[in-house]
């Protein structure tokens, strides 16, 4: 595009003002417009596009019936109709663009095919994107698969291929390992097979798994590692009782990475941990009480430890595959010949306020457990991390939305750590690896003890959107490192990044494009006294059969 440019504004000498004009502006109008009418969503679906934020949008405004919380996602998906937009605003497509064949007991049908790109200039940046990796240079992930339906029973057959150049970048003391090869690999992706019966879903998955109220970022789960295999007992829809809805998810999964390969939670930086695999215990359980109209409630916590460790292990069933009940106790963390074992807990409450179209919602969490009240009075906030945002709908004259989205993600180190390290949110003692499957976060994929700000404005009708954004990224600002004087000690620059980007998503019958460009500008990149900046862009084109 930049050649294209040179070529067009050069021309003869004697051209007037105005033709050089008008050519300049067809250049510039063509990249604006392929930019912002092709957006990136937070969390793209099994289906390619991100229903999940259609339905938060269709709840605000009124027309959509869904009483979920939407604290576990992605929400039980329909595979007849998986891109029905019938509950969207400006879009009235009720068709099937999937060419499904069905008898009375039997469907099945292809899912569609998704590319991604991912396009960094001078340095790694960017995040929920599932398998791809903080790196420099071009990045491909392509999914496609088949589903079949029989009876209660549903299978979803999607593995994802992903390939990064994985270029060379400017590193530091601090951050960063230079590369020494591409990166391919291929994982299992949104696959899944599941029994539903009566509300209630039993099976095995690899699908990205997002958990609590944040558009932007999760504490504990969210799309930004590849999605690990797990077996998952839940409810596919929320489950009415006489105090109010609840919804539920159990999970029982194996962390695994490759140990050649840097660390998210180590600043890209390749860390030496024990090399085992994981086995990771997670359960979230939400509640919209009903005497409190518009409150969604809701709780998780996670247990991880190593596999030998699980498979030598002579506890009960309970206490062997259920550790999520049963956290290590005071004592047992007090014994250094204990099991090692990381857990995290958050709490998390969405308010609606439906006849402003807006909406309040925090993630609140510890990712070291308060032992006793005690513990808790004297230093609450302590290990602790936090998300809080909103959205505010406003209808437009062309049967439009603007949708205002604002969320701060504070993961860095509370003052108590002067007298009280908590180290990495993602990582808190015995298990070095910390939340993390193939090196990278499993929760708020920003970075380790990052805090982030973040202001988005979109223009939103049926499925096509233009939008805005603007990011600030303090990068580990209360992180400590072992220095010469072999203590630790706080780094003596900040490094702050500033993005302003542009965003856009379009749809052309059964062929979904979204794209997001950003410009990012970084105050002492890599803790260096050094400024540099970096153009980050994202697409995403979805072919639905």
């Amino acid at each position: 595009m930049v050649i294209l440019l040179h070529m067009f504004t050069r021309g003869n000498q004697i051209e007037g003002v105005f033709s050089r004009s008008w050519k300049l502006s067809l250049c510039i109008g063509v990249l604006v417009y392929f930019t912002c009418s092709i957006a990136q969503a937070q969390l793209s679906s099994t289906w390619g596009w991100d229903r999940d934020a259609e339905i938060r949008q269709a709840q605000l405004l009124g027309k959509s019936k869904a009483n979920n919380s939407l604290f576990i996602r992605p929400i039980a998906q329909q595979t007849k109709r998986n891109l029905d937009t019938s509950f969207l605003v400006g879009d009235s497509m009720v068709d099937k663009p999937m060419r499904a064949l069905s008898t009375k007991t039997f469907t099945y049908g292809l899912m569609p095919i998704v590319w991604e790109t991912k396009y960094n200039g001078n340095r790694p940046y960017g995040w929920n994107d599932a398998g791809m990796i903080m790196a420099r240079g071009w990045q491909n992930q392509l999914g496609a698969g088949i589903y079949a339906k029989a009876g209660p029973l549903t299978i979803r057959l999607r593995p994802e291929f992903v390939w990064a150049a994985n270029t060379a970048y400017d590193t530091s003391r601090y951050f960063g390992t230079i590369p020494d090869k591409a990166y391919q690999q291929v994982f299992p992706g949104q696959s899944s097979i599941m029994l539903n019966i009566a509300g209630l879903g039993l099976g095995i998955s690899s699908e990205n798994i997002w958990w609590g109220p944040g558009q932007f970022s999760s504490l504990l789960l969210s799309n930004n590692a590849p999605g690990f295999p797990h077996l998952k007992l839940q409810t596919n829809r929320p489950i009415k009782t006489p105090i109010g809805a609840l919804e539920w998810q159990l999970i029982a999964g194996r962390l695994s990475e490759d140990t050649s390969r840097p660390f998210e939670n180590a600043y890209l930086q390749q860390a030496r941990p024990k090399n085992d695999w994981r086995y990771l215990n997670c359960f979230i359980i939400t509640w919209q009480p009903s005497f409190l109209k518009n409150i969604y409630l809701g709780a998780a916590a996670s247990q991880q430890l190593y596999g030998i460790d699980l498979t030598n292990s002579k506890e009960s069933f309970f206490k062997k595959y259920l550790q999520v009940f049963s956290p290590p106790s005071a004592v047992d963390n007090a014994n250094s010949a204990a099991v090692a074992t990381d857990g995290q807990f958050t709490m998390m409450l969405r308010w609606l306020i439906p006849k402003h179209q807006m909406e309040w919602y925090i993630e609140y969490g510890y990712n070291d457990y308060k032992q006793n009240f005690r513990d808790l009075a004297a230093n609450a906030n302590h290990a602790s991390a936090y998300i809080i945002g909103f959205k505010k709908l406003m209808s437009l004259p062309d049967k439009a939305v603007l949708d205002i989205s604002g969320e701060i993600t504070q993961m860095a180190q509370t003052t108590s750590s002067a007298l009280r390290t908590a180290g990495n949110w993602y990582q808190h003692s015995g298990v070095a690896q910390g939340l993390t499957h193939q090196g990278q976060i499993l929760g708020a994929g920003s970075g380790m003890g990052n805090n982030v700000q973040t202001l988005q404005l979109t223009r939103i009708k049926g499925l096509d959107r233009v939008g805005f954004k603007l990011q600030r990224i303090q990068q580990d600002p209360k992180g400590l490192y072992f220095g010469p004087a072999s203590s630790f000690e706080m780094r003596e620059l900040a490094w702050t990044d500033i993005s302003i980007g542009i965003m856009g998503q379009r749809r052309w019958k059964n062929l979904l494009a979204a794209a997001e460009l950003q410009w990012v500008s970084a105050r002492n990149y890599a803790w260096k006294p050094e400024n540099k900046t970096n153009i980050f862009c994202t697409s995403r084109i979805a072919y639905f059969f």
